[in-house]
């Protein structure tokens, strides 16, 4: 009679039986498992194949023979069906280890398993509704406020939000839908297994003491690109280390008003292996956010932000003094926060011309414009020979009614023709946000306060759990929606609150 084994995760101590001829080992969740073997979890009952994922509650009693723990991995062994050869559970298996892109819809059933097997509560909501307020009880109200904040009476922020309630996705049936999507895409030569960047996010010390290193760290893990931010909390040396070598990194830079200063940042980030290079150009001054006004919180007078500043070379020179030796004053701590501050929004927007200025110093590599919300300004970027845009109104941080990100991403997709790589952030909260942004014509996305509520909550752990809950989801989406893939995912498959009316009235 053959077996199968299923387990939660490869353990090290553990070996199969070579003499044991018939059985199958399959590893849960999305860790590496043993030999060439994909790292995916498995449904069986059986003669069906119902999901990349452990189901042990969804089985037969009779086929539950032992149970065994082997510190921290459970082992489960079934019986096969009496008859049952080793070639039928091979092609049974088959389908779950076909695909090009790992199994991220497994976790779902990943936290199932987990929670029959040892009762265990999750440290972090799988409810992606739920995530901002659950960090709002855990933080300080000053570091809530600056996350979820925003400019003015902050109705970019909720129109962010409520654009996504816009579009309908209408899910296809009875498609060639295989248990793993390709997820898989280019993005400026890197192949990622999912349209997923980590947004530029600084400060990150401030919601937890894990900050840029645990989330550059995870997403280095799932070999997705993560974005450092120039008001990083740590330094930009330290981020890349924690990143992992040969993994997809990209800097984004709050452009100096000094020429020497910005090419000691972006020497500074070739040198650590980040490829790409985002300009954010809707900060160049603060806006006005009566949340951090209403109690005058500004944390890089407090050193938070700021250590990209503080361990130049460059900014070193013109302070006469290293305000990171322990042997610095206050005052001199304090003068070098607010250099970094002032060096960084200039209060002067820089101009389109000087972008030349930028690609001699970054050389070849990939230059992206974050925050583009006009359709006129997404041409000059071609214009200017620019390799990518990012969609974004900086999450509704900067103009108080301004147009909602999801709003403006049709029209520029429209205007550019696919000559331009065109990302997209700003209001994403869940899987299905993801979709449709894609559906609409993004070629990537970036995350942003969602994985910074998973910080708050749990450290690195918490950004790992949150990140795997939202590829999880959107995979499903994609399934579940029809789509064999990314190449699957288009406008046809969204509907408008809209359609009908507008299209009666053509």
């Amino acid at each position: 009679m053959s077996s199968l084994i299923l387990m939660t995760a490869p353990p090290s101590s553990y070996e199969p039986n070579a003499d044991a001829e018939g059985t199958f080992i399959v590893f849960g969740g999305l860790d590496r498992g043993v030999g060439e073997n994909p790292a995916v979890t498995k449904s069986y009952r059986n003669d069906t194949c119902h999901s990349p994922a452990i189901s042990l509650f969804a089985m037969p009693p009779k086929q539950v023979t032992e149970t065994t723990s082997m510190g921290d991995v459970s082992l489960t062994e079934l019986s096969l069906s009496q008859g049952e050869t080793s070639e039928s559970v091979r092609k049974l298996l088959d389908p779950i280890l076909s695909g090009s892109s790992p199994s991220y819809a497994a976790y779902s059933s990943q936290i199932y398993f987990t929670k029959h097997q040892t009762s265990q509560t999750l440290a972090v909501t799988p409810n992606l509704a739920l995530l901002e307020e659950s960090a709002r009880a855990r933080l300080p109200s000053e570091a809530y406020n600056y996350a979820a904040g925003g400019a003015g009476l902050e109705s970019t922020v909720s129109r962010n939000v409520s654009a996504f309630k816009t579009y309908s996705i209408v899910p296809r049936m009875l498609r060639p839908i295989l248990p793993r999507r390709d997820l898989t895409r280019t993005v400026f030569g890197q192949k990622l297994p999912a349209p997923i960047v980590m947004a530029p996010i600084g400060v990150q010390k401030l919601f937890h003491s894990d900050g840029e290193l645990g989330t550059a760290k995870v997403f280095g893990e799932m070999g997705l690109p993560y974005t450092m931010s120039t008001a990083s909390s740590t330094g930009m040396e330290d981020v890349a280390r924690a990143n992992g070598a040969g993994n997809p990194r990209w800097y984004q830079l709050y452009w100096p008003t000094d020429d020497e200063l910005t090419r000691s940042y972006l020497n500074r980030a070739k040198a650590s292996g980040y490829e790409v290079l985002v300009v954010t150009v809707d900060t160049w001054e603060l806006a006005w956010r009566p949340r951090d006004l209403e109690t005058g919180f500004f944390p890089f007078i407090d050193g938070v932000g700021t250590t990209l500043g503080l361990e130049d070379p460059v900014a070193q020179s013109r302070l006469g003094f290293d305000a990171t030796n322990k042997m610095a004053s206050k005052e001199q701590k304090t003068m070098a926060n607010l250099y970094h501050v002032v060096s960084t929004s200039r209060g002067v927007s820089p101009r389109w011309e000087n972008l030349h200025k930028l690609r001699t110093w970054w050389g070849k590599g990939p230059i992206v414009l974050k925050g583009i919300q006009s359709v006129h300004d997404a041409q000059l970027a071609l214009e200017y020979g620019i390799d990518g845009i990012i969609v974004s109104n900086h999450g509704g941080r900067q103009v108080d009614g301004a147009i909602a990100s999801l709003d403006a991403l049709g029209p520029i997709v429209n205007a550019t023709g696919g000559k331009l790589t065109i990302g997209f952030d700003s209001g994403i909260r869940c899987g299905a946000d993801i979709f449709k942004a894609l559906a609409i014509g993004a070629d990537f996305v970036q995350l942003g306060r969602p994985i910074l509520w998973g910080l708050a909550l749990n450290g690195e752990e918490g950004v790992r759990h949150v990140l795997k809950c939202l590829l999880a989801e959107f995979d499903l989406t994609v399934g579940l929606s029809g789509c064999t893939g990314l190449s699957d995912i288009s406008r046809d498959i969204l509907a408008t609150r809209y359609s009908s009316p507008i299209r009666s009235l053509l």
